[in-house]
C-alpha cells in the first residue's frame, strides 16, 4: 500500500488532480482526508458537502463506505466513526488511525495506491514521519494570481498572497529531503497527459486513458470543492483573474510571491519532451 499525498495551497486543482489519479486503475482517492472528523456519517442533505461524491447523503449510506467500515470493525474492533484522523499525538498501544484508515480503503477497493488530497503541511509532516506509511508526496503549485483572485474576496488581498506565500514554503520545507513531484495546475489542465506521465513514472504506473474521463469514473472522495460534483471531463484553465485583479493588484502579488514564483519549475510547455 502507498499514499499519494496532495500537498499545496487551497484553491489549486487538488480537487482535479485528485480525480484524474482516482481514475487510474491502480489508485483510489477519497478525497480531503483530513475533513474525515468532520463529516463522517452525517446522513442529513443539508450540507451538500458532506454527501459522498458516489450521490450518497452520508458516509453510512455509501455501500463503499461500509465495507470499509465493517473491515475495521473487524479487524480492529472500531469503527470510522472513531478514528480521529487530525490525532497526531504517539500511541503505545492503539492501532494508528490513520495507517488503520489507509489500510481499510486499501483492501476493500483492491488498489495499491491511496490519494489523499488533504493539502495541509502539518498533515504531510506527519505522514512522511509515520514509520509504517510509504508516502509519496505531490506538491500542487498554481499561478499565485490565480489562487488570490479565487480567494481574496473572503481574506482580503494582502492576507491571501501571505497565506499563499506561507503554505507553499511549509510544503517546500517539509518536501526539501524528500524524493517528490512538483505540479502545475496550469500544465495539469494544458497537458494532462503529460502532466500525469510525470507523477506517476516514478510509482512504476503507466498513464491510462481513463484518466481524462475522471468525471465518468466512480470515486467516494467526501470532501473537497465543488467540481468533484462534476458529471463531464471538460478541462477549462480558470484565468479568471486576468479580469478579476488590476494592475497595482498584480504588481503586489508578483512582489509578495517572489519566493514561491523563482522556485517553481518551468511550464511544460517550455520543457523538451523525454
Amino acid at each position: 500500500m502507498k499514499i499519494i499525498y496532495i500537498a499545496g495551497a487551497s484553491h489549486s486543482g487538488s480537487t482535479l488532480l485528485d480525480m484524474m489519479l482516482n481514475a487510474h486503475p491502480e489508485m483510489i482517492s477519497v478525497g480531503e482526508v483530513l475533513d474525515l472528523n468532520r463529516v463522517k456519517y452525517r446522513t442529513s442533505g443539508a450540507v451538500k458537502a458532506t454527501r459522498c461524491s458516489c450521490g450518497a447523503r452520508g458516509l453510512s449510506r455509501c455501500k463503499f463506505w461500509a465495507r470499509v467500515n465493517a473491515w475495521i470493525e473487524k479487524t480492529y474492533g472500531k469503527s470510522l466513526a472513531d478514528l480521529d484522523v487530525d490525532n497526531y499525538l504517539p500511541r503505545d498501544e492503539d492501532p494508528e488511525p490513520n495507517s488503520v484508515l489507509f489500510r481499510a480503503i486499501s483492501q476493500v477497493s483492491g488498489k495499491e495506491f491511496v490519494v489523499d488530497s488533504s493539502k495541509s503541511p502539518r498533515r504531510l509532516d506527519y505522514l512522511l514521519r509515520h514509520t509504517k506509511l510509504d508516502v509519496h508526496p505531490i506538491h500542487l503549485i498554481r499561478d499565485p494570481r490565480g489562487h488570490v483572485a479565487s480567494v481574496m474576496g473572503q481574506h482580503g488581498l494582502v492576507k491571501s498572497i501571505f497565506h499563499y506565500e506561507v503554505v507553499n514554503a511549509q510544503a517546500r520545507q517539509k518536501l526539501k529531503s524528500v524524493s517528490h513531484e512538483v505540479v502545475r495546475y496550469e500544465d495539469l489542465v494544458i497537458e494532462p497527459e503529460r502532466t500525469l506521465q510525470k507523477i506517476l513514472a516514478p510509482l512504476g504506473l503507466e498513464f491510462d486513458p481513463r484518466q481524462l474521463a475522471w468525471a465518468e469514473q466512480p470515486r467516494h472522495s467526501f470532501a473537497g470543492n465543488r467540481a468533484r460534483w462534476q458529471t463531464k471531463s471538460k478541462l477549462v484553465l480558470d484565468e479568471r483573474w486576468k479580469r478579476r485583479l488590476s494592475q497595482p493588484q498584480r504588481l503586489l502579488i508578483d512582489i509578495g510571491t517572489v519566493l514561491s514564483r523563482s522556485r517553481a519549475p518551468k511550464p511544460l510547455a517550455q520543457m523538451p519532451e523525454r
